[in-house]
């Protein structure tokens, strides 16, 4: 799952969008912070070269990019983070230490809601947040966005969480405020 080159544009487009959006502006004092999701779940090498794709395209879109203080967050039926310097997931490093956690899990279910609330409770301050998925984007609207909770992922998605996600698949990119029109208008 590789980023392919149209990707790895659209995603420094999305990102800056994401960056430049009023309700995003950086608090005076404190540093920018981005956060990395991987859906452990599914292929775990796919996500893992997605993920170090998109931090090399990050790096070399913007010099914003080169000390930023960054995130892993490994999403399953149970969720952890740990924060890892950008440097770190480009040599590999990022699954390197997780992954007897992560052989050990053996549901593997995700929970699109309770990912929403961790992500409010404990990365709050992070301005641009990209979930890197293992699924075709249809693949990813047949199961429902893995929401189980329509009314909890809508609180935990408001004031400004809606603003700051991007979904990424095999084969689209989209911003969480979309996932969060459909929600409202329940077509989900």
């Amino acid at each position: 799952m590789a980023l392919t080159q149209l990707q790895k544009l659209e995603l420094n487009k999305r990102v800056d969008k994401i960056f430049c959006a009023p309700s995003n502006t950086p608090i005076k004092g404190h540093p920018l912070e981005i956060a990395f999701v991987a859906d452990i779940s599914g292929n775990i090498q796919e996500i893992d070269n997605s993920i170090k794709d998109a931090v090399t395209a990050l790096k070399s879109h913007d010099k914003l990019f080169q000390n930023m203080r960054s995130n892993m967050v490994y999403w399953g039926s149970s969720i952890s983070t740990k924060v890892m310097p950008m440097s770190f997931i480009q040599m590999g490093k990022a699954f390197e230490a997780s992954e007897d956690n992560i052989g050990e899990i053996v549901d593997k279910s995700r929970n699109f809601d309770q990912l929403c609330g961790y992500l409010k409770l404990y990365h709050a301050r992070c301005r641009a947040i990209l979930i890197f998925i293992d699924c075709t984007y249809e693949e990813l609207e047949k199961q429902q966005y893995f929401v189980l909770d329509t009314a909890k992922a809508i609180e935990n998605l408001n004031p400004f969480l809606k603003y700051r996600i991007l979904l990424i698949t095999k084969d689209k990119m989209e911003p969480a405020s979309a996932l969060m029109m459909k929600l409202i208008r329940g077509s989900i």
